[in-house]
């Protein structure tokens, strides 16, 4: 593949996750687009200048939004020895940080289908209640299952993350 096609491709997988950011976190759109260009950038990082350059944006909104994306723990900077120059990547917990959230959310959900349950159940066995007015517990059952695996699937990839930056660590 041509170094111009990758470049290709990488701007419009930048759009394309700038867009999702967007809508998925809230975020601005050149701040989405900033974040997607760090992702994709990878842990060699990116220069303010050619932040500047890639996404033809002015120095002062860039700035602004490497700022905030640095202020909620998305991003930070590395120098190198004898080079004045910042460089930015994704902080590197950040794929924790998310999982966390996405962790904490579930188990909320799963509170609450858990006690939900629970009630619908009560109500079920209480004699005035017919068969007709029963609820359809299958859903909440499937639901709280459904959040177990995902919650347990999640956990597992968190773990492996987290070994595999001990080991990387210790090198």
């Amino acid at each position: 593949m041509k170094k111009a096609e990758i470049i290709s491709r990488k701007n419009q997988l930048i759009e394309r996750m700038g867009v999702y950011l967007e809508n998925e976190d809230n975020m601005a759109p050149l701040e989405a687009r900033i974040f997607s260009t760090l992702i994709l950038t990878g842990k060699k990082g990116i220069t303010f200048e050619q932040l500047v350059t890639d996404l033809c944006a002015s120095k002062s909104t860039i700035c602004t939004h490497l700022n905030t994306l640095q202020v909620s723990g998305r991003a930070n900077y590395y120098t190198k020895t004898g080079d004045r120059k910042r460089y930015f990547t994704v902080a590197p917990n950040r794929l924790i940080q998310v999982m966390d959230e996405m962790l904490q959310k579930w188990n909320s959900q799963y509170d609450i289908h858990k006690e939900a349950l629970e009630y619908k159940e009560l109500v079920n066995t209480l004699e005035e209640t017919s068969l007709e007015h029963e609820f359809d517990l299958e859903f909440h059952q499937d639901y709280l299952q459904f959040l177990e695996e995902v919650s347990a699937s999640v956990q597992k990839l968190k773990n492996k993350i987290i070994q595999k930056e001990i080991q990387n660590e210790n090198k």
